[in-house]
């Protein structure tokens, strides 16, 4: 998976395709079509932070208790299910309501594909723990991957550069609406993992999950060169963690290495090694947005039609069981075994050191 500015883009530039040949709208009610999901500020906000998918709950360290456990639950399995009682929530809500889920909804679904599309990529690209080798900060490479991947696909989509796009803007303020989607997040919780309806306290713990990850995306947004140098005298100082910068979009002009695989550098799913591919992060991203168009369709379908079993049955096929960590159905996740990084930790300490002497 990319990091979430990607994963902004990819919501937004499925809303702007919705607009043209697409055509979602042509038989639900107005209130809660793609068209007026894309006309609504607060609404295409809403559909950027579903767009985070279960990485909103990863962010939640501080506050307790945690939702943490969450967001590692729905990489493995349970999206079909999620996603499902979403749709039926929203099928019995008022207009306002509804289309605050359905715009989550459609971010989330867009969170799915991308992960699962991206993720062998990213594995095979950064290494893991020990894999192929024991460096201290080989596991900060496959976030700081992530992170580069934003960097310079924002500046090859877009023109931007970080600095320039405000994310956290992006986000919806608190409100009403909100809490009656948290509440819809637990009841799909409740309904897609074993584990949750025993939860006493999983109200509060997604409480905490949408609090803290605010707070991550505020103290990360936009960073400038004024950031990078105070967050490297900090480190210095060791009053911050030596692998702050694998949680931090570096300048893209500062990411020397064709992390985008622009050269199309053969690469393979670190679980089986035949899968080959030399798709670029652009093709992946494509093949993820088609992915998502067809998914959104068909839990739109699923809104208007609740009493239909045969809705259900095409939305969960679409979603479909395979898990968000390497894009496959086994559970847990495949035992990574192949791997050929790029040269990041290079780069990693490289950037470290221009901003010691910027």
């Amino acid at each position: 998976m990319p990091s979430h500015i990607s994963h902004a883009l990819l919501v937004e530039d499925l809303l702007g395709a919705a607009g043209g040949e697409i055509g979602f709208d042509t038989k639900n009610p107005p209130e809660s079509t793609i068209a007026h999901i894309t006309a609504d500020p607060r609404a295409r906000s809403i559909a950027v932070l579903g767009a985070q998918g279960p990485d909103l709950f990863l962010h939640n360290h501080r506050r307790k208790p945690r939702g943490f456990r969450y967001g590692a639950l729905l990489h493995r399995h349970g999206n079909a299910d999620l996603l499902e009682s979403l749709a039926l929530s929203a099928a019995r809500e008022d207009p306002e309501t509804a289309r605050a889920t359905i715009a989550y909804s459609i971010g989330y679904i867009t969170h799915i594909h991308l992960d699962r599309v991206c993720h062998p990529y990213i594995n095979w690209s950064a290494g893991w723990r020990g894999t192929p080798d024991r460096d201290m900060d080989r596991p900060a490479m496959h976030p700081f991957l992530e992170r580069c991947i934003d960097s310079v696909f924002l500046m090859h989509a877009r023109g931007q550069d970080v600095p320039d796009f405000d994310f956290y803007g992006r986000l919806p303020e608190r409100g009403v609406d909100l809490f009656a989607l948290r509440r819809n997040i637990v009841a799909a919780l409740q309904t897609a993992l074993r584990s949750a309806p025993d939860d006493s306290r999983i109200e509060r713990r997604i409480a905490n999950a949408f609090a803290d990850a605010y707070g991550f995306y505020r103290n990360t947004n936009a960073p400038t060169d004024d950031y990078f140098r105070e967050a490297r005298a900090r480190e210095r100082r060791g009053t911050v963690h030596h692998r702050w910068l694998s949680l931090v979009h570096p300048p893209s002009e500062l990411v020397s290495v064709d992390v985008l695989n622009l050269d199309r550098r053969t690469w393979a799913h670190p679980c089986d090694e035949s899968r080959q591919s030399d798709w670029s992060f652009l093709e992946l991203y494509r093949e993820a947005l088609t992915r998502s168009i067809a998914t959104v369709r068909l839990f739109l379908a699923r809104v208007h039609e609740p009493e239909l079993p045969a809705s259900g049955e095409a939305l969960a096929a679409s979603v479909g069981p395979w898990n968000l960590n390497d894009g496959i159905t086994q559970d847990p996740p495949c035992r990574r075994t192949y791997c050929d990084p790029l040269p990041l930790l290079e780069l990693y300490h490289e950037i470290k050191s221009f901003y010691d002497h910027s």
